[in-house]
């Protein structure tokens, strides 16, 4: 549903980029057509990217990966300021009175192109500065011989043509700056057929914390190729869970398939089935890359970990995925157990992040540590309703380390 919206308000912004330019310097007819054909072209250069990509043509695909989804973050932002520029314009216009025609739309014009370049360099700056953002969780169960279990969850890395070799090695140096038990990621680790080619899998495999790598599936390893991902995700040295669990020391993990991988399988019988067949009274973290809660689950686990949702990634479209996803981003406190969605680790399309940084969570579980904020929600659990998703209330932790 949110894709085809976005299409939509994506060629939109195309007519509105036409409308302003060819207002704003005054076009000819023959001007104009030409700016549409250029504006079509650069519009569709992503979906051209994706065919590349499918196709087996890597090298290709990069270059219009690089052009299209930079141009198409471009375009999102270019409206923004848009939109930013008129309010502002109009109201001193308004005060000061209306001046000469040409003066006011070609300093709309100057005004709207600067704010884009200054959004679109704040935004790529933000994108590559990964954040750890630490959530202390409280636990009176067993936590094997340390008392004290340290948790790193990374989620969508999106490795592709945007986001290489030099993208993990800035990864890899946050997570060494903290000694981490345990290294899970959340789905979406590829992005695409040509993260596959990206020479990182020996890089990943060095990273060799205490309890191992775990991960499960999101729907790009499907589009990427549900195969080649799983293989790539175990040359980096990650344990796949697709609905099973694994019990480690002091800790349960349990991890299900993403919806696109696990089409022609009940995925909530799958998700209970993993989380009742195990030990009882040990700590358990589900791992689950949408971050849908069955409330038949709640209180089969202690902390379900998940991502997807990029916070929207660009500002204002976390209120477009919020709309899908009420736990949107940020720590959210269930009946029994609790829920955290991550912003992401990597971006997806555009590289651009605006007002959505990318994470890295450190989880740091064990007894007399301060409680997170959190408001409690008591959700109705029973089996009849095990595939309904909970609505939850988002309490986001902006605690960094």
């Amino acid at each position: 549903m949110i894709f085809p919206v976005f299409m939509v308000l994506y060629a939109l912004a195309h007519i509105l980029i036409w409308v302003v330019l060819s207002k704003g310097f005054v076009l000819s007819s023959a001007s104009k057509g030409f700016l549409a054909l250029v504006l079509a072209a650069l519009g569709i250069t992503p979906i051209l990217a994706r065919r590349l990509d499918r196709g087996g043509w890597t090298r290709a695909a990069q270059v219009f990966s690089w052009v299209g989804y930079t141009w198409a973050g471009l375009v999102l932002l270019f409206v923004m300021a848009r939109i930013a520029t008129d309010g502002v314009l109009g109201l001193v216009f308004a005060l000061a009175g209306q001046p000469p025609v040409a003066t006011g739309r070609l300093l709309a014009i100057a005004a709207t192109l600067g704010l884009t370049a200054i959004l679109a360099l704040y935004a790529f700056i933000e994108r590559s500065r990964v954040r750890v953002e630490t959530v202390t969780l409280p636990t009176a169960k067993e936590l094997g011989v340390t008392g004290v279990l340290r948790i790193a969850q990374i989620s969508d890395v999106h490795i592709g043509s945007m986001n290489g070799r030099r993208r993990i090695q800035t990864l890899l140096r946050r997570l060494q700056e903290h000694e981490v038990d345990l290294v899970v990621s959340t789905g979406d680790l590829i992005d695409s057929r040509a993260g596959l080619a990206v020479p990182v899998t020996a890089l990943l495999a060095e990273l060799k914390p205490r309890l191992g790598k775990f991960a499960v599936l999101g729907n790009h390893e499907c589009y990427a190729g549900l195969t080649s991902s799983l293989a790539f995700m175990e040359r980096c040295g990650f344990v796949v869970l697709r609905n099973a669990a694994v019990t480690l020391p002091g800790l349960r993990l349990v991890g299900v398939d993403d919806p696109v991988a696990g089409r022609g399988t009940d995925l909530a019988k799958a998700e209970m089935r993993a989380l009742r067949n195990g030990p009882a009274g040990a700590f358990t973290v589900l791992l689950k890359h949408r971050p849908d809660v069955l409330p038949a689950s709640d209180g089969h686990f202690d902390l379900q970990l998940s991502g997807h949702t990029h916070k929207g990634q660009i500002f204002p479209f976390g209120f477009l995925t919020r709309l899908y996803y009420p736990a949107h981003a940020g720590l959210f406190h269930l009946a029994r157990s609790y829920l955290y969605v991550s912003r992401g680790t990597g971006a997806w399309g555009p590289p651009f992040r605006l007002l959505a940084p990318p994470e890295i969570t450190l989880f740091v579980i064990g007894a007399d540590l301060p409680a997170p904020r959190s408001q409690p929600m008591p959700i109705p659990v029973g089996e009849e309703e095990a595939e309904r998703p909970v609505t939850v209330t988002a309490y986001s932790s902006d605690r960094r380390s």
